[in-house]
């Protein structure tokens, strides 16, 4: 019978978690250097900062529109973006833009004074823009079909032309991107840290270009410096957003604190555009 005990205590014993089984140790906190090529998984990217209450998000690869507010709101919209195999069509380009000019009616002479509703221009004469007439609407969402600009219903694209001032962020990709954007209130910005972009010269192209190669050389702390956008500058150009797969194992290693007494969920911080999913957590 003392056998049988003894056997049923170990067996629970065995099967409870590590953590648990030795709860009462203790051992010296050491410090443990997590290898290099781990830290390909970390979620890093060059990240501009920006001032504005929205900004938004092309997807040219699913043809969807994203508006992404300060407070956590988050739209989609069907598109139909720039379609190169099409007579004079261009591919809609991809970069870090702003919106650049409004107009509630706008005529194409390039294109048989044709009448672009709500237009919302960002990279010269590509812009967001509805059409007359319900022919286009059947391709919104499914494919581009458009000469270079980004067509929109005429119900989404009067509500982003009324809600979006001149200077809001865009931030267009085909691939997952290696810049992004995220807000930053206007009690987190610090002038003498925090460096302002303007509308653009050949100084913030080469440092925009730099902050890139440095991201792909896995060398990203020399990006210490934050960027903003204060959402009313206007881009006088486009930026390079990069690809998410050219972006290296960052150096140096990352150092951690871990204590090996017990065994719990690391948990990793996860950023996105509501802010972070879950604070990083170690034993």
């Amino acid at each position: 019978m003392r056998r049988v005990l003894a056997f049923c205590v170990a067996y629970l014993v065995a099967s409870l978690p590590l953590g648990e089984a030795q709860s009462s140790r203790r051992a010296p906190t050491t410090t443990a250097i997590v290898p290099r090529e781990f830290l390909r998984f970390s979620p890093v990217r060059d990240t501009i900062y920006t001032l504005s209450r929205w900004y938004l998000e092309l997807n040219l690869r699913r043809q969807r529109l994203y508006l992404r507010g300060s407070a956590g709101e988050l739209y989609e919209f069907k598109v139909s973006s720039g379609a190169p195999w099409i007579p004079k069509g261009i591919e809609t380009p991809t970069g870090l833009f702003t919106l650049q000019t409004k107009a509630t009616r706008a005529i194409s002479r390039q294109f048989d004074n044709t009448p672009m509703l709500y237009w919302m221009g960002f990279s010269g004469n590509v812009g967001f823009h509805a059409l007359e007439g319900w022919s286009y609407y059947r391709h919104l969402g499914h494919r581009a079909s458009s000469h270079g600009c980004v067509r929109l219903s005429r119900e989404d694209a009067q509500f982003l032309y009324r809600l979006l001032p001149r200077g809001t962020p865009i931030l267009v990709y085909n691939d997952e991107p290696a810049r992004v954007l995220a807000f930053l209130p206007f009690s987190g910005f610090n002038p003498e840290r925090d460096h302002l972009l303007g509308s653009g010269d050949p100084a913030q192209e080469r440092l925009l270009r730099e902050r890139l190669e440095a991201l792909y050389r896995g060398q990203a702390w020399r990006n210490a410096v934050r960027l903003v956008l204060d959402g009313s500058t206007v881009l006088r150009t486009g930026y390079p957003v990069g690809s998410a797969r050219h972006i290296s194992p960052q150096e140096p290693p990352l150092v951690l604190p871990i204590a090996f007494t017990r065994i719990r969920p690391l948990h990793t911080a996860v950023a996105t555009s509501k802010g972070l999913l879950a604070d990083t957590s170690l034993p």
